[in-house]
């Protein structure tokens, strides 16, 4: 009982790695044992990224490039084949936000937001899934977000977004399931992060509302997914398939 979370010999990538929470997740993999390989598209947080884990002791990796460019993605997932074989578990905290409303936003910018959030998971999936299903063994985990279960204004582009994501992760647990593949998700809520902290620093009315509206009366922290992940990432999620934890301490019930 006290293996299932061990995650050692496991290879996992996580896509949007330089991020916050990304990167408390990489740090929790690398505790478990973990060999950590991460991809952002900001070039300084993937080598500030693998820099901190390697400092750490643990085995890290990294690559810069956009999860909605293909060509980079294939070529990635061959160097990574290459190197270090199979990957065990595929994390995706990649995303972008508009807060603009619906009616002053540009065709451009909800493009923008879809691109990533929702046409970007389609893509990762699609350049790592047959690997898994081939395999006949592999761990998916989408970082999605509350904002695709209760929605507000403002957030039109990314409420949709998340919301399809949620729908076609759900759909790949179906179809992978043959394969013995789980396909999951973690849903944050509003959390202190680099994605958030400007636009809090701007509108503090809008962070005092919202933390107001949890239960536990604070934001999160990039550190509260870590065990959601891990959860996802072990032989103690096998028999978990299609799901999402809903991390918020309570805000959406």
């Amino acid at each position: 009982m006290n293996d299932i979370f061990d995650l050692r010999e496991k290879r996992i990538l996580i896509a949007g790695g330089g991020g916050d929470i990304g990167f408390a997740c990489a740090r929790a993999y690398g505790t478990c044992g973990a060999t950590v390989l991460l991809f952002d598209i900001h070039e300084d947080r993937v080598r500030q990224g693998v820099e901190r884990l390697r400092a750490e002791g643990f085995p890290a990796d990294g690559w810069c490039g956009s999860i909605t460019d293909p060509v980079f993605l294939e070529e990635m997932a061959g160097k990574i084949g290459g190197k270090y074989g199979s990957l065990d578990v595929l994390m995706n905290c990649a995303g972008v936000t508009s807060r603009k409303p619906m009616l002053e936003m540009s065709q451009k910018e909800w493009t923008e937001v879809i691109d990533v959030n929702l046409n970007g998971v389609f893509l990762l999936l699609k350049t790592f899934g047959n690997a898994f299903c081939g395999q006949g063994h592999g761990k998916v985990i989408q970082i999605l977000s509350t904002g695709a279960y209760r929605f507000g204004p403002n957030f039109s582009s990314y409420g949709a977004s998340k919301a399809g994501a949620s729908a076609l992760i759900k759909s790949l647990a179906l179809e992978w399931a043959p394969y013995h593949v789980q396909v999951n998700g973690i849903a944050p809520t509003a959390t202190e992060t680099n994605f958030t902290r400007d636009y809090y620093l701007e509108h503090p009315e809008k962070k005092a509302a919202a933390i107001k509206n949890h239960p536990y009366q604070r934001l999160g922290t990039p550190e509260d997914y870590v065990g959601a992940a891990i959860f996802l990432a072990s032989s103690a999620s096998d028999f978990v398939n299609g799901e999402v934890i809903i991390v918020d301490s309570g805000k959406t019930v």
